[in-house]
């Protein structure tokens, strides 16, 4: 049998191209790399088909049947999206083709056991039990909570004990349910509470680490069941007690309850559903027993009047406790947009290489312009404006047209690439093939030589965003670096 060839070049002869015929075989060969959740392994592949690929997995890999049916992945080189692999014409040098896992494998990933700065050195599981009056910010700051340690990479999730009673008996209920003397009521509510506890408990058991409790808790022998339940399992127990004595601050969520709280979905006139919560907090009112410095002298507990305005600290020991009231210590209620943007267009962006602290190009300075423009027509009430960006020209010239004073902070640059600064993709691949696989493998974590990893960078970005919080500032634009950010955007984020 002639073996098998394909037409690759050829020479003209009489106005007509003549062919040269190479055999497949004779192909020159592409680095690839395979990667199969976090392990990922270089091959010099010359295969024509896509079942030849999938033989590379299988040996590579040792991969089951099944598993060599899943999806491949690839970035496209150009837009830098991801799509599935179909055709092996769609390959190009030193690309990762990537097996997509269904979620249920990605669960089984130990997200528990990954640490985050200090907050690693937290063994003990934790939870946050709130406690206060309705209408006094709990679920606010059970929110701020949960919100911040997702960011430092604690696994954090909130039990909403009113989320579990709307789901399992609706949000028919008027006052009369929530009064302490219906016994009938009383029970119901219990047997939710104990469910949610179950439920938190459960998760703790499991990937969870830290978990708030969001109910009333307003009584001493609720507030007892929970912590007796919790340190029989292990877990310790802080209580933040919510106390609003700003009355103004009381009205304005009893009148947004007519509209927004879905406990009230059932009430067509928004004017007796706020009677009816009135009454409802006179309920709790009536049986509210505060946590005291006396009597409670031995639990861990932290008590926040007016939203951080006071606050006051007993028996806290963990470190994670501690980083938390610091938060506490600086919440506020006023809204303090933080306005994200990516540089402009700089030299090496065209160039696709990392690092380095090239100049705009002609397309960079454009945006720059349109950005100054942008931010007078749109962002509102400009006066309390900073404009904070790394120290890179790049970013600086980005936000030089923005009529507004500038901050340039180092902990805002980009990442060091170490001995891969100013080196294109391609060339890491080829230079420094294991640096390549690695950073494929697990970018969060990778570091390469001579320089920082991305979590690194998150603790930076942290401590400027504690920063901000603390400032003065009513509004801040940031100009940074975000590595393969397409498109270039603006967006916003409450602080």
């Amino acid at each position: 049998m002639e073996q098998a060839t394909a037409a690759v070049g050829g020479s003209v002869v009489d106005g007509m191209q003549a062919l040269e015929l190479v055999p497949v075989a004779e192909r020159p060969s592409v680095h690839l790399f395979l990667k199969v959740r976090d392990v990922v392994k270089k091959i010099d592949w010359n295969g024509t088909s896509m079942h030849e690929i999938r033989d590379a997995f299988k040996r590579l890999f040792s991969m089951s049947a099944a598993e060599l049916r899943l999806p491949l992945y690839i970035m496209h080189k150009e837009t830098k999206i991801f799509f599935e692999l179909e055709d092996v014409d769609d390959l190009y040098p030193n690309c990762i083709v990537d097996v997509h896992f269904p979620r249920k494998h990605e669960a089984t990933l130990d997200v528990a056991d990954i640490g985050f700065g200090y907050y690693a050195f937290q063994k003990q599981k934790l939870v946050f039990c709130m406690v206060g009056l309705p209408a006094r910010g709990k679920s606010y700051i059970a929110k701020k909570i949960c919100r911040y340690l997702k960011w430092n990479n604690v696994p954090t999730r909130i039990f909403n004990v009113g989320a579990y009673r709307r789901t399992r008996l609706g949000s028919h209920h008027t006052n009369e349910f929530f009064d302490h003397t219906n016994e009938a009521g009383m029970r119901q509510r219990r047997h939710i509470a104990i469910a949610a506890l179950d439920d938190m408990l459960q998760w703790l058991s499991l990937e969870g680490k830290v978990a708030i409790y969001d109910a009333t808790n307003t009584t001493r022998e609720r507030r007892n069941m929970v912590l007796r339940r919790c340190s029989a399992e292990g877990v310790q127990v802080v209580f933040v007690e919510a106390i609003c004595n700003d009355a103004a601050a009381v009205e304005s969520y009893i009148s947004d309850i007519r509209t927004a709280s879905p406990e009230y979905t059932g009430f067509t006139n928004a004017d007796e559903a706020e009677r009816d919560f009135r009454v409802r907090i006179a309920h709790y009112e009536r049986f509210y027993e505060p946590i005291d410095p006396v009597t409670d002298a031995a639990l861990s507990w932290v008590r926040l009047v007016d939203v951080g305005q006071q606050v006051l600290v007993n028996n806290i020991e963990s470190y994670v406790t501690s980083r938390v009231i610091h938060f506490l210590m600086n919440l506020h209620t006023n809204p303090r947009p933080i306005w994200l943007t990516r540089h402009g267009q700089s030299e090496f962006n065209l160039e696709e290489r990392l690092g380095g602290d090239p100049p705009l190009t002609p397309k960079g300075e454009e945006f720059a312009h349109m950005l100054a423009d942008w931010v007078q027509a749109n962002i509102k009430g400009t006066d309390g404006l900073t404009v904070w960006t790394s120290s890179l020209q790049r970013t600086r010239n980005t936000a030089l047209y923005i009529n507004h004073p500038k901050l340039a902070l180092r902990s805002l640059d980009e990442i060091d690439a170490g001995m891969c600064d100013s080196l294109t993709y391609d060339e890491v691949a080829e230079r420094h093939p294991d640096e390549f696989a690695a950073r494929a493998a697990d970018k969060l974590r990778y570091r390469s030589a001579c320089g920082p990893a991305c979590l690194f960078a998150c603790l930076r970005v942290l401590c400027v965003y504690a920063v901000c919080r603390l400032s003065g500032c009513g509004i801040t634009l940031v100009a940074l670096i975000v590595r393969r950010l397409r498109p270039r955007c603006l967006c916003s984020s409450p602080s």
